[in-house]
Parts: C-alpha cells; sequence; structure tokens
C-alpha cells in the first residue's frame, strides 16, 4: 500500500462481534487442527511463493491443483477476503465493513474449496489481511450489512477507532489524516488517507481481529500477509499475532507491509509469538526497483555482487518481489506484465539470486489503474469477478492488450516453471563462478549455485559466452526453453525438448542465449 496514495483504499481489518459467538468453539476446534490440513512446511529461503492479485477462489482452487502444485509452489497469496464496500474498482477489497467471508472473489464456501484444494497438494493459502481501519464511506456492503463510517453494527462503534478515543490526552487519539509517515505515533494513531483508524490497543479491537483471522486457520489458511502493518504498529501487531491458533504446532505465518528499508521495517522482523521463536518478514521494497532499472538498462550485473541487497533484512526474514499489485497499478516504479519478456526475465533473476523468500506476482491487464478485473453482473448485482482467464498461448511471455480483461498468468510459463525448480534444487547453495560478462556481452550475467547453472541475457538479441558452468562434464539439456522427458520404459533414458548445452571436462561451456531470456542447467536434466 502506498502512503501517497488516498484513493486507494489501502488496508482494513475488521473483526465482527456478531463472529464472536460463532467462534466461541474455535479454541476446542484449534486443538484438534484446521477443517483441511495445512502442508506441514515452513516457509523458508528455499520456497517459492507468488501473489494472484484479484484472482477468484475458484481460479485459485484449480490453480492450485492444475499448475502451482505440480510446478511446486510452496505458498499462494491471495487478495482480501472479507467482505468490502461495493464497487467494480480493485481497492474496494481494501475497505472492509465487515468479516464475513463474502466478496466478489467468492463466497466463504468458494473459500474453503479453495483451501482445501491448495492445501491437498502442498501449496499453503496465505491471506492478505486488511486489519488496520475499515471503509471510509456509509452504505450496504457487498454482502448486506449496513454501516457508517466509525461504526459498523455488532463489530465496531465509534470509541473503537483512534478518532474516537474518550480519552482526549491519549496519545493514540487522533482525528486527522497521517501527515508525516515517519512519526509514531501518528502514523499509528491518525488516518490513512481518510480510512478510519482501529484502535489496535484495545483489547476488544484485537480480540475481534483474532478471532476473524482464527476463522481463517480454522479453515485451513497458514497465515497472513498483513496490510498497512507499518500504521498498525508492531507492538499492537504483535500482540494480535500472539493470539493466534498455531499451524502445525508452530505460529501461523506472518509476513508484513511495512514500506522502507531495514532501518524502517526491522522491528516486524521481531514479532514476539507466543510459544515460538518464530518471527515475521518483510518486503524489500528495494528490490523491485533494482530489478527494474537492471533490464531496463540491459545489465545484470549488479547482481554479480551481493550490494544490491543492502539495507534489506536478513536472508530469511525478506520477501524479493519484482512487482506487487500496488506497484503495478501505481507505476512506474517496477516491471509489470506490460514489460513482457522483461518482467519474465526479471522473475527468473528473482528466483536465480541466493536471496530471501523469493514471491512471484501476476495480475490482470487493466486500463485505468482503478480497475478491477472482469466482472459478471448476471450472477450478482454487485457484479461477482469472473474466473481467470489466461492469454491463448501461455507457455511463454505473451502481450496482452490492456482492458482485456486477461490474467497475466505468469506461473504457467515454461521458463518460469523451471526456474522454481532450479531454485528448489539450488537451495541454500551460495554462488559461485560469477560473471557479469565483458565486452560486447557486459551485463550478461551468469553463476553457479551447487549442481546447478544458469546464465541470464537482458539484451534484445542473442549473446554467446563462453563461461566456467562448476558443473561436472557432459551434455545437460537447458529447462528453460523445454527440459527433459524421462522415458519410463527405458532406465535413466531422457529426451530433451529444450537446448542442448556440452560442458568440457574442466567445467567451461560456450553457450549462446536467445534475447532476453536465460539458459538454466541442473544435474537432473544432464543426459549424457
Amino acid at each position: 500500500m502506498k502512503q501517497r496514495s488516498l484513493v486507494r483504499a489501502l488496508s482494513a481489518i475488521s473483526a465482527s462481534s456478531l463472529l464472536i459467538m460463532l467462534f466461541a468453539g474455535a479454541p476446542a476446534k484449534a486443538a484438534t487442527g484446521p477443517d483441511n490440513p495445512v502442508p506441514n512446511k515452513l516457509i523458508t529461503s528455499s520456497s517459492v511463493g507468488i501473489q494472484m492479485f484479484m484472482y477468484n477462489w475458484n481460479s485459485i482452487g484449480n490453480e492450485c491443483v492444475n499448475v502451482l502444485g505440480p510446478e511446486g509452489i510452496d505458498w499462494v497469496q491471495t487478495s482480501p477476503p472479507q467482505e468490502h464496500v461495493k464497487g467494480a474498482q480493485w481497492w474496494v477489497h481494501y475497505q472492509p465493513v465487515s468479516y464475513k467471508l463474502e466478496s466478489s472473489l467468492g463466497s466463504e464456501r468458494q473459500f474453503r474449496a479453495m483451501v482445501a484444494k491448495c492445501n491437498s497438494v502442498g501449496v499453503q493459502v496465505i491471506v492478505d489481511a486488511v486489519i488496520n481501519h475499515m471503509a471510509n464511506q456509509s452504505g450496504v456492503g457487498w454482502a448486506g450489512s449496513t454501516f457508517t463510517k466509525y461504526n459498523y453494527p455488532g463489530i465496531y462503534n465509534s470509541t473503537d477507532f483512534h478518532s474516537g478515543l474518550t480519552d482526549h490526552s491519549s496519545p493514540r487519539y487522533c482525528t486527522h489524516s497521517i501527515n508525516s509517515y515517519d512519526s509514531i505515533p501518528e502514523t499509528t494513531s491518525c488516518e490513512l488517507g481518510g480510512l478510519p483508524d482501529l484502535a489496535t490497543e484495545k483489547p476488544n479491537v484485537r480480540q475481534t481481529i483474532a478471532d476473524y483471522l482464527n476463522h481463517m486457520l480454522d479453515i485451513g489458511v497458514a497465515g497472513f500477509r498483513v496490510d498497512a502493518a507499518k500504521h498498525i504498529g508492531s507492538d499492537d501487531l504483535g500482540a494480535i499475532v500472539s493470539m493466534l491458533h498455531p499451524v502445525n504446532g508452530h505460529a501461523p505465518y506472518i509476513s508484513s507491509e511495512v514500506i522502507g528499508n531495514a532501518s524502517q521495517n526491522s522491528p516486524f522482523t521481531t514479532l514476539p509469538y507466543a510459544g515460538s521463536n518464530n518471527v515475521g518478514d518483510v518486503w524489500s521494497w528495494g528490490s523491485k526497483v533494482t530489478f527494474m532499472n537492471a533490464l531496463k538498462s540491459m545489465d545484470l550485473s549488479v547482481f554479480a555482487n551481493q550490494g544490491w541487497a543492502a539495507g534489506f533484512n536478513g536472508n530469511n526474514n525478506t520477501i524479493t518481489i519484482v512487482s506487487n499489485h500496488d506497484d503495478e497499478h501505481h507505476g512506474p516504479s517496477a516491471l509489470t506484465y506490460r514489460d513482457t519478456t522483461r518482467f519474465t526475465l526479471a522473475n527468473m533473476v528473482l528466483l536465480a539470486v541466493p536471496f530471501g523468500k523469493p514471491e512471484l506476482y501476476t495480475g490482470y491487464a487493466f486500463t485505468d489503474e482503478n480497475n478491477g478485473p472482469g466482472t459478471d453482473y448476471t450472477v450478482n448485482p454487485n457484479g461477482v469477478v469472473m474466473d481467470a482467464w489466461c492469454p491463448l498461448v501461455d507457455s511463454k511471455p505473451t502481450k496482452i492488450q490492456d482492458g482485456s480483461g486477461l490474467y497475466g498468468c505468469l506461473q504457467r510459463q515454461t521458463a518460469i516453471k523451471a526456474m522454481i525448480d532450479w531454485h528448489h534444487q539450488a537451495g541454500t547453495s551460495p554462488t559461485a563462478n560469477i560473471s557479469a560478462g565483458t565486452g560486447t556481452n557486459r551485463g550478461v550475467l551468469s553463476f553457479s549455485r551447487g549442481t546447478n547453472f544458469v546464465a541470464m541475457n537482458p539484451i534484445g538479441t542473442p549473446r554467446t559466452v563462453t563461461v566456467k558452468t562448476g558443473l561436472a562434464g557432459g551434455t545437460y539439456c537447458d529447462s528453460v526453453s523445454g527440459g527433459v522427458v524421462a522415458f519410463k520404459t527405458v532406465k535413466k533414458v531422457k529426451s530433451c525438448l529444450g537446448t542442448k548445452v556440452i560442458v568440457n571436462a574442466k567445467g567451461s561451456a560456450s553457450i549462446t542465449i536467445a534475447g532476453t531470456t536465460a539458459v538454466a542447467l541442473t544435474i537432473a536434466n544432464k543426459i549424457g
């Protein structure tokens, strides 16, 4: 969420007192586990996630089964699921009016089905949680809840917001919008773009939010991306997180949206979890700028050392990204689907470098930055988001027209699937045999990690480089251009669908890399 934008209904989380009665039996239920068992794994730097922005629940569930699970995606980040204000814009989902799991992305029944499908194939579900504020308007919500700003019947009244605190001498009392985004308590107590700021220091507000989040944990959600976490504050957020039900015996996964570098967001990487030593994660806001500048200047040499990661938090506390929904809709501060091959290659670099927890991004084509995806008003007069439509040719970077209604579907591209597998095989291995190219090949980056090698060409024309791969001599099949097919009838015999690369006995190879793409070799794709 961007500080400077008021039109963006940034983040909001609310919990419903009506739902508190519904959640009364939740603790006992949590003792026996969620409705849908969560894949028993932690999100680490060896993991890969994807933000599927404004994909409806039906589309995400099907994508988990058909694509994400088979290709090894570890977690999927969804858009906010709670009831929101009416409207066709994407940002209405960041103006909640209740904690019902009813939105234009689907019903609670469809949400449950999505979680069950994703969990069944090893993909954890991370939900975008809007818990800093409520809606900046009055009316009737998407699912029929009536509300006014500062009054959400059965959930919150005016005294549950910082603007309505009865103690006007409190340092948390504030009736205006944030003026200084680095001033505490102003940034955690005043209104973000006029959005009513919840008094998250109050016990009843914390309990209401925790009940909402626990409801989803009991369904089988693995954790949350906390929207506008900076404006909640690490102390308040830590207290709320400590009230959450465990996932597979440990704290649920938490990642906080805190714009800035490590000096500004490091408090959110040390949140106090009850009975756990786990800590939260934050996004590396500088990484998307680094990727954009490198690809647009057609020079990847910045990735030849770890200097580009200066100002980030630790490797296992940082989520690295090429883009996200805010940057895509309020650019040009990151690469997007409009950059086609450069966007794909940037995400391949993201999966190759040995830093952070990479999260891919896929959204939809739009004309106006406020536009939401295609909706079907014949199903619901408020307009339900239709199932995702991918480009006709989705195995390679495809130019999609603004406003076409098509989704980017980055996850279906052959090159991305190859690099997800490459990332998993590389694990925690450090880089070696690093080259940033010389002469006419300057900016062409190559390196090895364990028994994996990658060479990436940011230039639009083919380049041939002679490099040390760090691999054993033999013939390898490039994963990016197709990889191999193993024939079960003939043991250990493989057919190469990609480009063949010969590595000599000293581990060197002459490799031709097509324009704006990469060549990726793994020991698993050694064919001779």
